[in-house]
């Protein structure tokens, strides 16, 4: 197997998730589920960050970095996902009717989301959904909604040292955390597939030593 594998043609979940794994096994990245939750929280802190040089130390800020952020959270996900063995494209459907309806939208009026859509196309979604439901955006409420979400991704973990683990409910927080990154993308003007593939070029340089 490459030491450096490449991100896959559509960067569609399912095909990111596959991605996600076999990077894992190339770099001998940690699989140990805590790990994984510590760097993700790791990153959203350094999306905070950036975030903090944009409106503190303009001079400091990088909107190529608070994609590249964007991008690390997302694979985190990815792996978190993975690590609890949710598909969540099989999950999410079901889960966004749900919400559909919990927040009074008709699904039949739903745009469905789609198991072919990429990143860009999620993107979109996730835009056309806020919408939908008459959620107004900022940068400040999304990152709060991140963060409530890790919590949540927090409370699961907790339940599966306790032998109490659900792997549905895990996938629908991190669902949720990925539709508040999507819209943080969305609001920043944020071209995830570019940032993923840019991101990556980086990572195939690095040394991977741990």
């Amino acid at each position: 197997m490459p030491e450096h594998p490449t991100p896959p043609p559509a960067l569609t979940l399912p095909a990111l998730q596959a991605y996600v794994r076999e990077m894992v096994r190339a770099r001998g990245f940690t699989t140990e589920l805590n790990e994984i939750f510590i760097l993700l929280t790791e990153e959203v802190g350094e999306l905070a960050r950036e975030f903090k040089h944009e409106a503190f130390y303009p001079e400091r800020h990088d909107a190529q970095n608070l994609g590249f952020e964007l991008v690390d959270i997302l694979l985190y996900l990815l792996d978190l996902a993975n690590g609890f063995g949710v598909d969540l494209m099989t999950l999410w459907p079901r889960h966004e009717q749900d919400n559909d309806r919990r927040f009074g939208v008709a699904v039949r009026d739903a745009p469905a989301v789609q198991p072919g859509f990429t990143l860009n196309a999620l993107v979109a979604h996730a835009e056309a959904k806020r919408r939908q439901r008459g959620f107004a955006d900022t940068d400040e409420r999304l990152l709060i909604l991140l963060m409530e979400e890790l919590g949540e991704i927090a409370r699961e973990l907790r339940r599966h040292w306790r032998g109490r683990a659900a792997p549905e409910r895990m996938g629908a927080e991190i669902i949720d955390a990925l539709s508040y990154l999507l819209r943080l993308a969305h609001g920043r003007g944020v071209d995830l597939e570019t940032a993923l593939r840019g991101k990556e070029a980086r990572n195939a340089q690095r040394t991977w030593d741990f």
